[in-house]
């Protein structure tokens, strides 16, 4: 593989963190601004009732995504703790990765680029790698390497995912290319051999 350019995601979906463990190289964009209802504030996660969102609220004033303040006039960490209680309460991993998810919202982070690379280093100790990254120098219009900064939510993926067993797999079916916590949860340390077997 060669190198892809990717924005930074609040717990990123699957596809994300696949071409991050298998991409050669990665930059993270540093310098683009803030776009609402993408990965770079939300999650999804396999809820009882099916696909449900994590959304981060950000303070209205556009900034570069390094400068984009969380909000905490509203208690979401608290809301977003609940959801994956309710959510992965039962899987396997749950007592031995929930803690560590606790910690980290708990911190209340100040902006939406410090929260982000907090989960993607929670990710990568889950999965005991240290990739090396780089950060953009500036925004550019057409990035060097594939170009993921569009990943989208409200987008299908291209990629055909391998079905992996679900809490809620039996009621609501398989739901695919949810945020990478989906995996943890359900595989534990197994999320690398998907992560590095998934086809891009």
């Amino acid at each position: 593989m060669s190198g892809v350019v990717l924005s930074t995601a609040y717990f990123p979906p699957i596809e994300w963190m696949a071409h991050y463990v298998q991409q050669n190289s990665i930059a993270l964009e540093s310098h683009e601004f803030y776009q609402k209802q993408t990965y770079r504030s939300r999650a999804l996660i396999a809820g009882p009732n099916g696909t449900q969102i994590l959304n981060v609220p950000v303070k209205r004033k556009v900034r570069e995504i390094q400068h984009s303040l969380i909000s905490y006039e509203e208690d979401w960490v608290k809301d977003h703790v609940k959801a994956l209680e309710s959510a992965y309460a039962k899987s396997p991993f749950y007592e031995v990765l929930m803690p560590d998810i606790v910690a980290l919202l708990r911190e209340n982070r100040t902006t939406l680029w410090e929260l982000n690379l907090g989960t993607l280093e929670l990710f990568e100790r889950w999965l005991d790698v240290d990739r090396k990254w780089e950060l953009s120098e500036r925004y550019e219009l057409e990035a060097r390497g594939l170009d993921l900064r569009n990943l989208s939510p409200k987008l299908p993926s291209s990629l055909e995912f391998t079905e992996y067993p679900q809490v809620f797999k039996d009621k609501n079916g398989f739901q695919n290319n949810l945020s990478a916590l989906d995996l943890f949860f359900n595989l534990g340390r197994s999320s690398w051999d998907y992560l590095t077997e998934l086809e891009l």
